[in-house]
């Protein structure tokens, strides 16, 4: 093959995502950016993908050798790295992959990390800001939040089993403009079937640059809910009496057994068990609109659970 026509792939993902955001607000509001690239895939398209958007980038372990700098689970405990730096350089925003670039954690003004559930949100209300009345897929442990905003645009909320296979699934099946989970994962058809962090970023920079605002100002406009991950050993528990017990508890539930268990309340407030499919353990997820409620909520589970 004529080495003139080998594909240049990197390029060609990162024009169809330019291709698809307004390029000239971006470039405009001159955002100074910092990035962690943990050393991995990011580092092969961030640099063409910023100079692009015309962003000031700030690049914190941009060596794509395969070295992790943290733990690569993009969650707050691993990122202090990055937080710190945000906060040195004023940077606008930062902005973190995970080793092969599907999910994107924010890092506010303040150099605060904010929760991987706002990465989709604001992908989410750009979208459907532009296409109200389009369906929007997530899966069942996924915040509220986007469900609100589907609703605020018109737009129904389909809940799939979790995955990103079956994320993708009910996107293709509902047609729906945009998806994706909780854990930072955007999936925005219109460009790709596949989680991808370069078209979270390039979505959320879009965003802020149209309302002209911080990122902690325009999370400040989304309803605002707490929500909480945890996980229990069940070496040697039946999961279907696991199920029972709680189903028995929490009697004023609406019920959902696609996915384990989820327990949907009046007051918004929900609980989602699951089992996970690499470890003996059962993971639970919840959320409420206040802490006190959530707490309860886990409490009364673990003592269901522990009674015997």
């Amino acid at each position: 093959m004529n080495i003139m026509n080998i594909p240049n792939w990197t390029k060609e993902h990162a024009d169809k995502i330019l291709a698809n955001v307004n390029l000239e607000i971006i470039r405009a509001r001159k955002f100074k950016v910092a990035v962690d690239m943990i050393n991995a895939s990011a580092c092969v398209m961030d640099p063409y993908l910023f100079e692009k958007l015309g962003v000031e980038v700030i690049p914190l372990n941009n060596i794509p050798n395969g070295n992790f700098a943290h733990r690569p689970e993009p969650i707050k405990e691993n990122l202090s790295d990055i937080a710190r730096l945000v906060k040195e350089k004023k940077a606008d925003i930062g902005f973190v992959h995970d080793p092969d670039a599907d999910r994107l954690v924010i890092v506010d003004e303040n150099g605060e990390i904010v929760s991987e559930e706002y990465s989709l949100v604001l992908g989410i209300e750009n979208v459907l800001s532009k296409n109200p009345g389009r369906a929007i897929v997530i899966n069942l442990s996924t915040s509220q939040m986007s469900e609100d905003i589907a609703k605020k645009y018109g737009s129904e909320c389909f809940r799939t089993k979790i995955g990103e296979g079956n994320v993708v699934e009910g996107i293709l099946f509902h047609n729906a403009v945009i998806g994706g989970e909780g854990n930072g994962g955007i999936i925005y058809q219109k460009i790709n079937t596949a989680r991808d962090s370069f078209v979270g970023l390039s979505l959320v920079l879009e965003l802020l640059a149209e309302r002209k605002q911080t990122v902690s100002e325009c999370i400040a406009t989304f309803p605002k809910y707490f929500i909480k991950k945890d996980k229990w050993n069940i070496v040697g528990e039946n999961l279907n009496e696991i199920y029972l017990k709680l189903k028995a508890h929490f009697q004023n539930a609406k019920i959902n057994e696609e996915d384990g268990l989820r327990l949907d309340f009046s007051d918004k407030s929900w609980l989602h068990l699951r089992p996970s499919n690499t470890e003996p353990i059962i993971r639970l997820f919840g959320e409420a609109t206040d802490k006190k409620t959530l707490d309860t909520l886990f409490n009364e589970a673990k003592l269901t659970l522990e009674e015997k």
